[in-house]
């Protein structure tokens, strides 16, 4: 089985990745989420333990301003996880087709150790935005989740890919499989950065990797069979109402994106 971990910013919603949990709940054990409380300008998170009903982790004392928050959230999750594999996940990871993605996924666990997304940064590394890992090998590792800017490319998660390779794990990238960013699947980037930093005076900063799908992202997150928090359909329609000022062309039932937020 599989132990899902994921950080989960309370000044957001994920509607669609509530609803993708839901719809792949049988291939996880235990579903682990960290309440991450950096800044915002809403807060959800009374709304998200409601309807959000997983294992929340219990929070530990964390300097945002200093200390990695990454390592400081990822570590209390993992005393609580025993299965086989752990997936790291993002919320912003979409692909064309899941079912065919867990397909190619399992297929590809007897032989693996870790699968993932590459990031070909200066220091290339599996990306936690997709990275399951099989427990034995993360065991073997550091379990440095930090990122190092004294090394160019080191994001988080790098150290502990090249720990993986230091130890003869057998690591699958996702596009041996078939799986290739923007033809098939695609890490967004900065999805939450939107919600949590909204202003709404004409200055916000769209710092995905396309806003124009986020723009699509956004407004198909207020269509998922889930609760719904009329706090984020607020702050959803505001956000959508400043980006159709930037992107009055975008069709919202034909454009490029639509496939990625099929579920």
């Amino acid at each position: 089985m599989i132990d899902l971990i994921c950080q989960y910013c309370v000044f957001n919603d994920y509607p669609m990745f509530r609803y993708w949990v839901q719809k792949y709940r049988s291939k996880f054990d235990k579903v682990f989420l960290y309440p991450s409380r950096h800044h915002g300008a809403v807060d959800f998170e009374g709304f998200s333990r409601q309807y959000f009903q997983e294992w929340w982790v219990k929070t530990v004392p964390i300097d945002y301003g200093v200390e990695d928050w990454r390592q400081a959230e990822t570590i209390p999750c993992l005393r609580h996880s025993t299965s086989e594999w752990i997936l790291f996940c993002e919320q912003d990871f979409f692909v064309k087709d899941w079912d065919k993605f867990w397909v190619d996924i399992e297929a590809a666990m007897p032989t693996s150790d870790a699968i993932g997304m590459w990031n070909p940064t200066h220091y290339p590394y599996l990306h936690p935005c997709f990275l399951l890992v099989r427990q034995e090998a993360l065991g073997k590792t550091d379990k440095d989740f930090s990122a190092h800017p004294e090394i160019p490319g080191c994001d988080h998660y790098a150290m502990i890919t090249r720990d993986l390779e230091k130890t003869g794990a057998r690591i699958t990238k996702i596009e041996d499989l078939g799986w290739v960013e923007w033809e098939n699947c695609v890490h967004m980037g900065g999805l939450t950065y939107p919600y949590q930093n909204w202003k709404g005076d004409g200055t916000d900063i769209f710092g995905v990797k396309s806003p124009e799908m986020f723009a699509v992202y956004n407004h198909l997150s207020r269509t998922f069979p889930v609760a719904q928090s009329p706090e984020y359909q607020k702050l959803s329609e505001e956000i959508e109402a400043e980006l159709l000022k930037r992107y009055p062309e975008l069709d919202f039932r034909n454009n490029k994106w639509l496939d990625y937020f099929k579920l």
